[in-house]
């Protein structure tokens, strides 16, 4: 069985140091050096927007400034591995050698049992 990701949409949230959210703040992702999207926040200070079909939300820099006030914040795929978490490859591998080695000892456990 196999389960597949898309991402649709991503909501980015601005709030002040106060908790208050950052309504008309002009918001710009990007991705390798240029702009990916751009907009301004709403009332709520949620800005979405939609990622091109095909590409994967990663290695993306989100920067939104106001007047006075500016944040920026990098951000990977949820898809990624977590930092310290092993990458797949990585993960099959080993779950090979695990079975290779629980098949070992079953080998050397039957080959005793039958002297």
């Amino acid at each position: 069985m196999l389960i597949g990701y898309q991402v649709k949409e991503v909501q980015l949230n601005a709030i002040y140091d106060d908790g208050t959210p950052a309504a008309g703040v002009d918001m710009e992702v990007y991705k390798d050096g240029e702009i990916y999207a751009e907009g301004v926040t709403d009332s709520a200070g949620a800005f979405t927007f939609e990622p091109k079909r095909g590409d994967r939300v990663e290695d993306m820099t989100v920067v939104s400034s106001s007047v006075g006030h500016r944040a920026e914040l990098s951000f990977a795929s949820p898809g990624g591995p977590a930092p310290g978490e092993l990458p797949l490859p990585l993960k099959v591998a080993a779950g090979i050698g695990y079975l290779a080695g629980l098949a070992g000892l079953s080998m050397i456990y039957a080959s005793r049992k039958g002297r």
